[in-house]
């Protein structure tokens, strides 16, 4: 059974506007305010401040990246399918950032290994 050109050419064409379509709604920046845990040690603390604000987690066709009102940036590597992570620095305490794309709803975490720190935040 031979398929029309026409069936073919539409069905191309709802194809091509789908992947626009999951490529725009992927591309979608997803706003985090991280929040300390209860367990964190006092040490913890004079990182609230910087991490307190608004975090962009943003995919892009090779990776992410996270970006916040205070200055803190960074592209991030894919560590799983919608699994992204990275490592930056305030100060010299390095901070590990996972965010989850996959999960409903979306979520970022910051921790300090070193202190024992961990912040966290959901997409609203």
């Amino acid at each position: 059974m031979a398929i029309s050109t026409s069936k073919l050419l539409c069905t191309s064409a709802v194809a091509s506007s789908l992947a626009a379509t999951l490529a725009l709604a992927q591309a979608a920046p997803i706003e985090f305010r991280v929040v300390p845990t209860d367990r964190n040690p006092s040490a913890c603390q004079q990182f609230d401040a910087a991490l307190s604000r608004v975090h962009t987690f943003t995919a892009t066709a090779d990776g992410a990246s996270v970006r916040s009102a205070g200055g803190v940036n960074s592209n991030m590597t894919q560590a799983s399918p919608g699994v992204y992570t990275t490592n930056f620095s305030l100060g010299s305490t390095t901070l590990n950032v996972t965010a989850n794309s996959t999960t409903s709803p979306k979520s970022l975490e910051v921790r300090e290994p070193r202190i024992g720190c961990r912040w966290s935040a959901v997409a609203p």
